[in-house]
């Protein structure tokens, strides 16, 4: 598709109601309306690794319902209704106006719905091991400028010893929803001088044009590349000069 170039998709979720007496669901997956190929659903794996404590007890039920919506994929019967159930159906068509592909556009709606939940082992040692790094710098390199405060609610709180500036950050990736979401409610609307308040990336790479990305910024969110050590001593460096 050609730069600039706009194209609205049609869209549905896949949702998964344990109790069909409550209102709790899940999302399971995504497919666009005419788009046979144009899809993304859980896996078996990701579905053990799903965040999501009110299926407790469903769970052998959760992962054959995943195997058999991979199966309809497969075939390309997804958008078929009558391979659907009660307490297993797809939402009403939605849009979206994007210039971009197909397989962009599910994989983006399948992160800001589905793929936030999933805590896989990896993810979360990824974001163990950042942090760990981050403390030992601070307490190392730069323990004369910067120190660490006890923190309940951000990942990570350092401040700034000769001005007492004291920035709190989340790390996560500028491209989900659920990540930015998070950062954008912590964050009180009239800020202190003395309070900074950054978002992390641990992506590796950040989109200015972003939607998530504009939003932070809109909410007086500073937002900093955090995957590489070179990063992180960069944000360090920023910290203990900061003014």
């Amino acid at each position: 598709m050609g730069e600039g170039t706009r194209r609205i998709y049609t869209y549905r979720l896949i949702r998964y109601i344990p109790h069909t007496i409550s209102d709790e669901f899940i999302y399971a997956g995504v497919f666009l309306e005419n788009e046979v190929s144009a899809y993304r659903i859980l896996s078996v794996d990701e579905a053990r690794h799903l965040h999501c404590p009110f299926f407790i007890g469903d769970r052998k039920k959760f992962f054959g319902l995943v195997e058999y919506l991979n199966e309809l994929a497969q075939k390309g019967e997804l958008a078929n209704e009558s391979h659907y159930f009660h307490n297993f159906r797809f939402t009403e068509a939605r849009k979206i106006a994007t210039d971009k592909s197909a397989d962009e556009v599910v994989n983006e709606i399948f992160d800001d719905y589905v793929g936030y939940k999933i805590h896989s082992e990896e993810k979360i040692e990824e974001k163990k091991l950042i942090l760990d790094r981050s403390k030992r710098l601070v307490e190392t390199e730069f323990r004369k400028y910067i120190r660490i405060c006890q923190s309940t609610e951000f990942d990570l709180e350092i401040e700034n010893i000769a001005n007492e500036i004291v920035h709190h950050s989340n790390l996560g990736r500028s491209s989900w929803k659920h990540d930015t979401s998070q950062m954008i409610m912590m964050t009180p609307t009239q800020t202190n001088p003395q309070e900074r308040y950054d978002f992390l990336d641990i992506g590796g790479q950040i989109d200015p044009s972003g939607l998530y990305v504009q939003k932070l910024k809109h909410n007086f969110i500073d937002i900093y590349p955090y995957k590489t050590e070179e990063d992180i001593a960069k944000y360090m460096e920023l910290v203990a000069g900061a003014a």
